[in-house]
């Protein structure tokens, strides 16, 4: 495992070293001297929270020191060897025993959380722009002494008074802590649960540009297979004390290793109309951060000295573009379903645990598409109870009563609802995205068309443009259940208005089609057929 030394060395602001024979303040434990002693103490980190009053900025005069739960702390001789390595408690607390006395000893910290058995992790942050070297913080050599001593550590945030002007050495820390609120959150409803290694790529070179891991260019904090990619340009964006944005990010990690998440990605935010994957799917994690940290204001600091950002609160009332295609809605539904906390129309109290085992178990393998849909329908089969009180809640941000998982009976732009009918053999005409609410990822932009295979054979997809060939028609073919991977006949080229994969062997069963214009062109009119 490399280590990165280069920002986190050295770095101590509270050591004390109780009955050691050098460096730091010494003092008799009360213990008898023997050959073995042990070393133990707690591990803190800096936390900078928001300002209190409306959540813009961060307010570093408040800093408070917390505790480093489960990180790996290590007993390193003059040589470098490990000789003893323990993790610490919830406490941030460390006990290493058996240490040979009146030997020099460092004490290292490492940021990572380790654990076997049941429950089991492995979280780790890394720095990116550094061939992926693992954060350490470590403490000065000294002796061990002949008695029992106590060495405290502490990350400092690196903050001077007006700028990072030294090393920010509680940033690994700090993501380590959020995530550990998401890990025992799901702890809570699943107490033998094993979460799947987790790498977090933070730097202080990661900023909100570009497209190049390596160099920091990560345009902002995502989640992508296994890896939480977080900002840490000071003065621009950084993101590691912004625990909703940490938390938020671990709810897509969540539904990748978890439950299943059918989203397209892209740009996404307050009011606007999105496909109705993305609007859940972010919807999701905006209400996870809420209910990891049991906090509902959702914050996020950036600009000149962290002093701007934005928050919004989970349990507000009003919402620009309510609906089903809307991430705010669904934000507000899922905390309101969850929270304890009744308001108008929420008179509800679901707790973690029933939205854990639906999205853990039906959510996983449902036919249609990951919504708002195929989430409500489940709660309401799984808790049939809470029906009125769940209609209730989905009714507060003007969604029509959800029956089934298709979105059917929709009274709001229910000309626009995604789902589409299609019939091996014959040709669906004139068909046109729309365009209106944005490009990419929003509402209209995909259509998908389920269909039925009676008899399994080879076929032909087509999706053609019939009013020109300045478009570039994409599809993606999904089996039932979809899952985050298309079948291997997707259809995605750079041919000028014309999709056709032939030869497409597809057993009995149902399909759905996600077609799409690369292109987004408003005035594009195609016909799609499967033969």
């Amino acid at each position: 495992m490399r280590l990165l030394y280069i920002q986190f060395s050295m770095i101590v602001t509270s050591i004390i070293l109780i009955g050691c024979g050098g460096g730091g303040t010494a003092g008799s434990t009360g213990g008898t001297s023997t050959s073995k002693v042990t070393i133990s103490g707690t591990i803190t980190y800096d936390l900078v929270p928001a300002y209190s009053n409306n959540h813009i900025g961060l307010d570093y005069n408040t800093t408070t020191q917390e505790k480093a739960k489960w990180v790996e702390v290590q007993a390193i001789g003059s040589n470098g060897v490990v000789l003893k390595s323990v993790a610490t408690d919830e406490n941030g607390t460390y006990i290493l025993s058996d240490l040979p006395a009146s030997t020099n000893v460092k004490i290292r910290v490492l940021a990572q959380m380790k654990k076997t058995g049941t429950p089991s992790w492995d979280v780790k942050v890394v720095d990116n722009t550094n061939n992926d070297a693992l954060y350490v913080m470590e403490g000065a050599l000294a002796s061990t002494g002949t008695t029992d001593s106590t060495r405290d550590l502490n990350a400092p945030s690196g903050w001077t008074g007006n700028a990072y002007t030294t090393s920010r050495t509680a940033a690994p820390f700090a993501i380590l802590d959020s995530i550990e609120s998401a890990m025992k959150k799901v702890m809570s409803v699943d107490a033998n649960v094993s979460f799947p290694p987790l790498q977090v790529n933070w730097s202080v070179n990661n900023v909100p540009t570009g497209n190049n891991l390596a160099k920091g260019e990560i345009g902002t904090s995502y989640y992508s297979d296994g890896n939480l990619s977080i900002l840490g340009d000071a003065d621009t964006d950084t993101d590691e004390y912004d625990n909703h944005v940490i938390a938020h990010e671990w709810g897509h990690y969540y539904e990748d290793k978890f439950s299943r998440s059918d989203s397209v990605g892209g740009f996404h935010g307050t009011g606007y109309i999105l496909d109705i994957r993305v609007a859940f799917s972010e919807g999701w994690g905006n209400a996870f951060s809420a209910i990891a940290l049991e906090d509902p204001i959702y914050f996020d600091t950036f600009g000149s000295q962290q002093s701007n950002g934005f928050s919004m609160d989970m349990e507000a009332t009003s919402t620009t573009n309510p609906g089903w295609y809307s991430e705010e809605s669904i934000q507000h539904i899922i905390y309101d379903l969850y929270d304890s906390h009744d308001d108008e129309n929420d008179a509800l109290s679901l707790g973690f645990s029933p939205i854990h085992n639906l999205l853990t178990g039906a959510e996983k393998n449902t036919p249609a598409f990951t919504s708002i849909f195929t989430f409500i329908k489940g709660l309401k089969d799984e808790n049939p109870t809470a029906t009125n009180a769940i209609n209730a809640i989905v009714s507060s941000e003007n969604i029509a009563e959800i029956t089934d998982i298709w979105g059917s009976g929709r009274t709001n732009k229910a000309a626009e609802i995604p789902y589409k009918s299609l019939t091996i053999g014959t040709t669906i005409t004139a068909v046109q995205f729309n365009y209106s609410y944005g490009n990419d990822n929003k509402l209209g932009n995909h259509v998908y068309y389920k269909f039925n295979v009676a008899t399994a054979g080879d076929y032909t997809i087509q999706v053609q443009q019939t009013n020109g060939t300045d478009s570039d028609p994409d599809f993606y073919l999904y089996s039932t259940p979809p899952s985050n991977s298309a079948l291997p006949a997707k259809g995605k080229s750079s041919i000028a208005g014309d999709e056709t994969k032939s030869n497409v062997h597809l057993d009995a069963g149902d399909y759905l089609l996600d077609i799409s214009d690369y292109k987004n062109k408003s005035t594009a009119l195609f016909n799609i057929s499967v033969n």
